[in-house]
């Protein structure tokens, strides 16, 4: 008696053939990601005759995987002529997904009218989370910077921008955050400054300062008013700072804050909540309240010159032509609203 096989051939040859086309889709994956070129961080700038200067920084590694970080800069018309240019001069596909931060020259913010930027976004050429930062110096001598620590500064800042989101300080703005806020009444908005300091080989980073602007003029914060814009701006949760009562000094940290603003005809009021944990060797008969009205008057004056530096220049930080809007404020129709209204910060802490 003939005895059936115990595997039909039919089943091995579409067994052999799936084999076959996993192996071929996989060294055309392999291929797709080796002629690529994945960009960690971008620097956009104004070159001459209304054309644009455009870096990259990739990582390079080799097989003995020894990385290298590598710019590339390309002039062109528009950015993605720049872009176009660059896959050949790279000779890899520029792959812009994975970009950490795009360093912003604060000529691209005052003249370019959002034009480079929107490409960016609507055509989905980098992600809704890219981080947006600007400069004193020219953006492609901060993206080229060699750091100490041997990282590349475009890396180093992404890095450290997704780890101060929640900080007393420096605000993170993503390329959707920025388009959020420039529709805003008013269409202020902000991101962090960064400044270069070299020191002979070796260039350090600061990250300290904010920068406002509403697309005609703009305006640096320094460390005070930045520390007032992030306790307005968003919830904290991290962060320190010290208070005095008698002769004492003591420190806290701050355990959460959060805002909440409010306007009633010609008068906006800033709330602001705040957490905060002794850290400090104070002694316990220290009267708490006293040092509550110490803090209280720091954080306020934080907030007070964020506004009134800003309102000096006709910028609206705290977006108060919008919360008019929305208590149903006549005031929000007139171009004037910073001057007409009154502000009072109200700081409402607890320390234990």
């Amino acid at each position: 008696m003939k005895k059936k096989p115990f595997v039909n051939k039919k089943w091995i040859v579409i067994l052999v053939i799936i084999a076959l086309l996993v192996t071929f889709d996989l060294l055309d994956d392999q291929k797709s990601i080796s002629t690529r070129a994945i960009v960690l961080a971008m620097s956009l700038d104004k070159g001459q005759n209304e054309r644009y200067d455009l870096g990259i920084q990739l990582l390079k590694t080799d097989k003995n995987n020894n990385q290298e970080y590598l710019t590339f800069y390309q002039e062109g018309d528009s950015v993605s002529d720049i872009l176009e240019t660059m896959n050949y001069n790279v000779g890899a596909t520029v792959s812009l997904a994975h970009t950490m931060v795009i360093v912003v020259s604060q000529d691209i913010l005052l003249e370019d009218k959002d034009e480079a930027l929107r490409y960016l976004l609507e055509n989905q050429v980098v992600t809704y989370n890219t981080m947006l930062v600007t400069s004193g110096d020219k953006p492609e001598e901060l993206l080229s910077a060699k750091l100490s620590n041997g990282i590349g500064s475009g890396y180093y800042l992404g890095q450290v921008l997704r780890t101060v989101a929640a900080d007393f300080g420096v605000v993170p703005v993503s390329i959707k955050d920025y388009f959020m806020l420039r529709y805003r009444i008013g269409g202020c908005i902000y991101m962090p400054y960064v400044t270069l300091e070299k020191q002979g080989e070796n260039s350090y980073l600061g990250l300290t300062k904010m920068y406002a602007t509403n697309g005609q003029k703009g305006l640096i914060l320094d460390e005070d008013a930045t520390k007032g814009l992030s306790l307005v701006a968003t919830s904290l949760s991290n962060g320190s700072l010290t208070y005095r009562y008698a002769d004492i000094t003591g420190e806290a940290d701050i355990v959460q804050s959060f805002s909440n603003i409010s306007v009633k005809n010609d008068n906006a009021k800033i709330t602001v909540n705040v957490s905060l944990r002794d850290t400090s060797n104070v002694p316990d008969s220290i009267d708490e309240t006293k040092c509550l009205e110490d803090i209280d008057a720091t954080l306020t004056g934080y907030i007070n010159k964020c506004y009134e530096d800003c309102k000096a220049q006709n910028l609206d930080i705290f977006y108060l032509g919008q919360y008019c809007y929305a208590f149903k404020n006549p005031l929000a129709n007139e171009a004037e609203y910073l001057d007409k209204l009154t502000v009072d910060i109200v700081i409402d802490g607890n320390l234990k």
